[in-house]
């Protein structure tokens, strides 16, 4: 076994253990929510998985930042392994998020809440994104429309950070605040679930890029083999 599966079976193993404590945390440490009850529970990980597609899409940012100014591949390849990644942490922030709010208002979704929609279009553009790549001809043009597209995404996340601070709508601002804070264990079990989804996310991100690697290496051989028996 070599030091990156080693490396990776590590934050494998944090990631595991961290999530399973995080969940101990979250259903069973922390106090039952004084007017939402249990429900409120889900909160951890709602705010978890939004907090790491931020951090997924700041590294498509960055990554498309030094392709850009390098054109090395590699930094393509982990722009790319981050924006799925991020997108699925995305997806879950949306689910676990209408969860939340069809227990606190009643309904799913509420278009007229900022955060929501601008949340929303920030998983759109990640979507597109990733269909811009599976329609581009060739492999650097992928990775030079990929770059520009993904670092112009990226306006949405401080804007979807800051949307419910600036506009102070329907959606729950978490951090402390001049209008109170989370209770200690439950400010506790947050930091933890950020954590777990944290070591997931690196996991994942390690896993994606190995196997992304891994096919172009494939296409390589195939391409000179072709080129050998033409």
């Amino acid at each position: 076994m070599t030091l990156k599966n080693n490396i990776a079976s590590l934050i494998l193993g944090i990631a595991v253990i961290s999530i399973l404590i995080s969940i101990y945390l979250a259903l069973v440490y922390t106090p039952s929510h004084e007017t939402m009850g249990d429900v409120q529970r889900i909160f951890y990980f709602h705010v978890a998985s939004a907090w790491i597609s931020y951090l997924a899409f700041g590294v498509t940012f960055v990554a498309g930042l030094l392709y850009l100014k390098s054109k090395d591949l590699k930094w393509d390849t982990v722009a790319y392994g981050s924006a799925e990644v991020g997108i699925i942490f995305c997806t879950l922030a949306i689910i676990t998020g209408s969860l939340w709010g069809k227990a606190a208002w009643g309904v799913f979704w509420r278009w007229e809440d900022i955060k929501l929609f601008i949340t929303l279009v920030l998983w759109l553009v990640f979507i597109a994104y990733l269909a811009l790549r599976a329609n581009a001809k060739s492999r650097i043009s992928k990775a030079n429309l990929s770059a520009v597209f993904g670092i112009i995404g990226f306006i949405c996340v401080p804007l979807s950070f800051a949307a419910n601070r600036i506009w102070q709508q329907y959606h729950p601002t978490v951090i402390a605040t001049s209008r109170g804070s989370l209770q200690a264990s439950m400010a506790f079990a947050l930091v933890v679930a950020v954590f777990a989804f944290t070591f997931l996310y690196a996991y994942l991100l390690l896993t994606r890029v190995g196997i992304e690697k891994m096919r172009e290496t494939i296409e390589e051989i195939k391409q000179l083999i072709g080129g050998q028996n033409v």
